[in-house]
């Protein structure tokens, strides 16, 4: 009886397009291979990874001084990051907040400002064209 309503269940959720319910048919099907089949002698590793917190929320002189840290212009740091250089402005004059992966950037900048200091002079260092 549960076979058969489970079974249902699983028509009803593939006869759906989304992405979620296709997730969830995939891991009834796991789930219900394991009750049937057991791991036949194999091993099941489960494995926790610790997330990194959110990162903190930048007022415009806390990326004013992530930039100065970097001895970069607006433009430069804009470049680096990928994004306009009026976003940039933007977030140093409090008109938006910086978004939370340019959030994640500026502390990784401020956690080793000296590292992301070489790493934007070796990307904004003027080539020198060969004859």
């Amino acid at each position: 009886m549960k076979a058969q309503a489970r079974d249902q269940d699983r028509k009803r959720v593939k006869g759906r397009s989304s992405a979620g319910s296709r997730i969830v048919a995939a891991i009834e099907e796991a789930t219900e291979l394991l009750r049937t089949e057991g791991l036949q002698g194999g091993r099941l590793v489960v494995r926790t990874y610790r997330l990194p917190p959110a990162p903190r929320a930048y007022r415009p002189d806390d990326v004013k001084r992530v930039r100065g840290l970097l001895g970069a212009s607006q433009a430069v740091l804009a470049g680096f990051l990928g994004v306009n250089v009026n976003t940039v402005r933007s977030w140093e004059q409090g008109r938006r907040p910086p978004q939370p992966i340019a959030r994640r950037f500026l502390s990784e900048i401020e956690a080793d400002p000296a590292y992301w200091r070489r790493r934007v002079g070796e990307l904004t260092a003027p080539s020198l064209a060969s004859d």
